[in-house]
């Protein structure tokens, strides 16, 4: 039954691979052609589940030195991606938050590939949707059990 187990896994990770790369190909290449790099996509991502996020979580989010996160914001900053903001109370504390327009865009690339996995999904029979239903939750089950376990190999 294992040797099954691992068979039937491999299947499905057989068939998933082209589906995710083709799905990371066209993200990336929508990135590309506004000229965003996989690093600034990166902390955009993180400043939108996060929000305003200090220069030092910054660094360590993008696990570089000081120096380093402050020369990629201030390019990102050059461009309007991002936009820095003195803390309130402490002065000497910088946040980093992405600018109204570049929130606006990850959402926009959020509702693309939302739409483009609806699309797709519309050419699956009604009893297919619902199977697959099923197993994406079982599967998201699976995950989180894994995770509540600390493997997040």
């Amino acid at each position: 039954m294992i040797h099954d187990t691992r068979s039937v896994a491999a299947d499905l990770l057989d068939e998933l691979a082209p589906i995710i790369a083709g799905e990371r190909a066209a993200f990336a290449h929508r990135c590309h052609t506004r000229s965003i790099s996989m690093t600034h996509l990166l902390l955009m991502t993180l400043l939108d589940t996060h929000g305003p996020v200090p220069m030092s979580r910054v660094a360590e989010l993008l696990g570089c030195g000081l120096p380093a996160a402050t020369g990629i914001v201030s390019r990102m900053e050059e461009r309007g991606l991002v936009e820095r903001q003195h803390d309130s109370e402490d002065r000497r504390v910088v946040t980093l938050s992405l600018s109204d327009e570049e929130a606006a865009e990850i959402r926009q690339l959020q509702v693309s590939r939302r739409e483009r996995m609806a699309t797709a999904l519309t050419h699956l029979t009604d009893p297919e949707r619902e199977q697959l239903l099923a197993s994406v939750r079982a599967l998201r089950a699976a995950f989180n059990r894994v995770n509540s376990q600390g493997d997040n190999a």
